[in-house]
């Protein structure tokens, strides 16, 4: 990589670190002023439009970034590891939240109260995860006779409980129990496989 491109590539990175580091710090992502980024960025405000166009674009950018990341390694799980799916996924999201916390935090906080652009690239991304999962379902033994709205049906169940466990981590106090959180969402998830291999989709309920 060029010298020119890489100095590009770590200001870029700079203003995604400031913005962040400034929400962690209190302020919601509608709050910054992209004065203040530039700042802590160790940018003028000028230097800002040469990576960006306006703060929206840098949130999205933050969005992408975030749930890209995480769909390609927890779909890298899933290919790697079947039998042991779920305690992987769980450990991979575990990983992902201490190596980028500040990033999930951003998900976090601008799924509801963000800029109606953010929101949405956080929702339509949310959106491809469960659709990713449900097609990967399809190639599991257990579930080759289920149609695809069911399996995107449980697919949206395990995302939504992945998330929560997501949200808790972030709100955890350091002498809180957070390996009892982490057992217990493994065996929520557990359970909703169990129930999903049980369901039969022409009943439209688990058999007794």
């Amino acid at each position: 990589m060029a010298l020119r491109e890489e100095k590009k590539l770590q200001t870029r990175q700079a203003l995604i670190d400031a913005a962040l580091s400034l929400m962690h710090n209190g302020a919601g992502f509608s709050g910054l002023s992209l004065r203040e980024v530039s700042r802590v960025a160790g940018l003028v405000p000028t230097g800002f439009y040469r990576h960006f166009p306006d703060l929206d674009a840098l949130g999205l950018e933050i969005a992408l970034e975030a749930c890209q990341t995480l769909r390609k390694l927890m779909r890298s799980v899933r290919a790697g590891a079947v039998t042991g799916a779920i305690s992987e996924s769980v450990q991979t999201m575990v990983a992902f939240i201490d190596n980028k916390p500040l990033y999930m935090e951003f998900l976090a906080r601008e799924r509801a109260g963000g800029p109606p652009s953010v929101r949405n690239v956080i929702h339509t991304e949310i959106r491809q995860f469960v659709l990713e999962l449900s097609e990967d379902l399809k190639s599991w033994p257990a579930f080759q006779s289920h149609p695809d709205d069911d399996l995107y049906m449980l697919a949206d169940l395990v995302v939504n409980t992945v998330i929560h466990l997501a949200l808790d981590l972030l709100a955890l106090e350091q002498q809180e129990p957070r390996e009892e959180l982490i057992n217990r969402t493994t065996k929520q998830l557990r359970l909703i496989m169990l129930g999903a291999i049980a369901w039969r989709p022409e009943k439209g309920a688990i058999l007794a």
